[in-house]
């Protein structure tokens, strides 16, 4: 059974047409396996775990057309198995946790995680997160990693991405004890890492000392400022240089000093009448860029997640 190519008009759709296809392939599906189209309709708000399909967003129900369409493809029950999401989601506790996952599922094709940008095969679990505080704005589906691991099994790439969604929605960085433990041992590893410029203008040790001490505490948040990001990354950048860095790390740093000196200098001309000078400014600046990267193919700023503490610094364990 065929009702409509997996591949058509998928990509292409958005917003309110995108939602009336789906609408239209659930009431097809429905007819053609003899199933109520409400209770058809009831098991895809179940999926993506919403009230209303208008509270999905392009993400949610592009992953919900190809299900619609494999479900028609594959048979008559074949629904029953593709329109249900996966309910128990192990996740770390303590200062690694992340927010509970709207919804997880198997993916319905290979695709690209919405954050970290590697590949995910149809049939890994995928999700979406919770919608994110102002002014962060979703991600799309993340692969497993990113949507359990980052924080509990942080890689470099992690790191890098908080400093860039962090500092696109304001100023200052917040790290894990986790994060703190990643950072220190690759800005400490080489001696040419402080034998630099960047570390001359800006000497970090008593950064280092911070992050060094917020490892072994195993602290749930240190604040680093604003400036002390910007040193960090150029200290990065300058040493992968001089030394071996991953290529999935050197692709998100070049990107990541392409966007700070973007901000700081406004190639594209943007009118700080219409954007001002905060989140929506540097926001519009990475969408504008002239150069696409790694980081502006998907957008932000987004809610990277800081654990709550109380005013003492000690780790709030509910949610």
């Amino acid at each position: 059974m065929k009702l409509f190519d997996l591949d058509d008009g998928v990509g292409s759709l958005a917003g309110q047409a995108l939602r009336e296809q789906a609408t239209k392939e659930v009431d097809a599906l429905a007819a053609a396996v003899g199933q109520d189209p409400l209770k058809l309709r009831g098991r895809v708000l179940e999926l993506l775990h919403l009230p209303r399909l208008q509270d999905a967003d392009d993400h949610d129900v592009r992953e919900v057309l190809r299900e619609l369409r494999f479900s028609a493809q594959e048979g008559r029950g074949a629904f029953r198995k593709r329109l249900k999401r996966v309910t128990a989601v192990p996740r770390p506790g303590g200062i690694g946790r992340l927010p509970r996952p709207r919804t997880v599922k198997p993916s319905a094709v290979e695709g690209l995680c919405g954050l970290c940008g590697d590949p995910y095969q149809a049939g890994d679990l995928i999700g979406r997160l919770p919608t994110p505080p102002y002014p962060f704005v979703p991600m799309g589906w993340l692969c497993w990693h990113c949507l359990v691991q980052r924080r509990q099994q942080p890689q470099r790439r992690d790191v890098l991405l908080r400093i860039f969604h962090s500092l696109m929605a304001g100023d200052g960085v917040g790290f894990n004890g986790h994060e703190c433990a990643v950072l220190w041992q690759w800005l400490t590893e080489t001696p040419e890492t402080a034998s630099g410029k960047a570390w001359a203008a800006d000497p970090l040790e008593s950064t280092l000392t911070r992050l060094q001490a917020a490892s072994r505490e195993d602290k749930p948040v240190v604040w680093l400022a604003t400036q002390a990001a910007h040193t960090i990354v150029a200290v990065l950048h300058e040493a992968a240089t001089v030394e071996r860095t991953a290529a999935k790390e050197s692709e998100v740093l070049r990107a990541l000093v392409q966007h700070l000196a973007e901000w700081n200098t406004n190639p594209g001309e943007l009118k700080r009448s219409a954007y001002g000078t905060g989140f929506r400014y540097r926001q519009q600046t990475v969408a504008a860029t002239a150069y696409p990267t790694t980081l502006s193919a998907r957008g932000g700023p987004f809610y990277l997640f800081h654990c709550r503490i109380t005013r003492t610094g000690t780790l709030v364990e509910a949610e």
